[in-house]
């Protein structure tokens, strides 16, 4: 998943000619604190409500810059960068053009990380790491078979490179998650960490939600 996935349309940037005070009224009316300024396509910087007022000045000329980043972004990296940064709104821009596209802000990389994880009547979520090139999407697959279980999602979050242990996100539709592991572990797969509860909302991945809202919120 990358930055691209998580761009929200709810972010409708400012034109840089746009008066500073007609500014303000356009953030005022999407309830922002904050925009991105374009000039034909071309991400300019950010505006803020907070910016000294340039009653004759345009937004292009209050706008502060800020490094904006590539539709290819991978999520953890962006996620690092908000939190790092303190920031509530990341524009993007295309990888080969440079061109704005969009923006992403905490919200919207909550929906789009939630996608990766839709929520099922029955299921557990299982952290498991290995040698990298143990790595192999179809065994874990086999294994989690032999626990009379489906995968449902499958998702590699670190280390791809050769020196460092491959950790994989899974969720499987299956409440009892000590069958998986132990299948799992057979396949040389080390379980690290599980989650799951049966019925409506994984209560442990509602804490998760609400820590990273925690740290993204600025």
């Amino acid at each position: 998943m990358t930055a691209k996935d998580a761009i929200s349309p709810q972010i409708v940037p400012l034109r840089s000619a746009t008066t500073y005070r007609e500014g303000l009224e356009e953030m005022r009316n999407a309830g922002r604190h904050i925009l991105p300024v374009v000039d034909d396509g071309v991400y300019i910087g950010l505006v803020s409500d907070s910016a000294p007022l340039y009653a004759m000045e345009s937004v292009g000329d209050a706008a502060t810059v800020m490094k904006p980043v590539i539709a290819s972004t991978p999520m953890p990296l962006l996620l690092w960068r908000m939190v790092d940064e303190q920031a509530s709104i990341f524009p993007v821009v295309d990888d080969l053009t440079g061109d704005y596209i969009g923006a992403v802000d905490r919200e919207s990389i909550i929906r789009a990380v939630a996608r990766l994880f839709p929520q099922v009547d029955e299921s557990t979520e299982l952290t498991i790491t290995c040698r990298p090139s143990q790595y192999s999407a179809s065994a874990i697959a086999h294994a989690v078979e032999d626990a009379d279980a489906h995968l449902l999602n499958l998702n590699v979050t670190a280390g791809t490179a050769p020196d460092c242990p491959t950790t994989v996100q899974l969720r499987v539709n299956h409440s009892r998650g000590e069958s998986v592991a132990r299948s799992l572990q057979r396949y040389g797969y080390d379980t690290v960490e599980m989650a799951g509860t049966p019925g409506l909302v994984n209560s442990d991945l509602a804490e998760r939600v609400n820590a990273l809202l925690h740290y993204l919120e600025v």
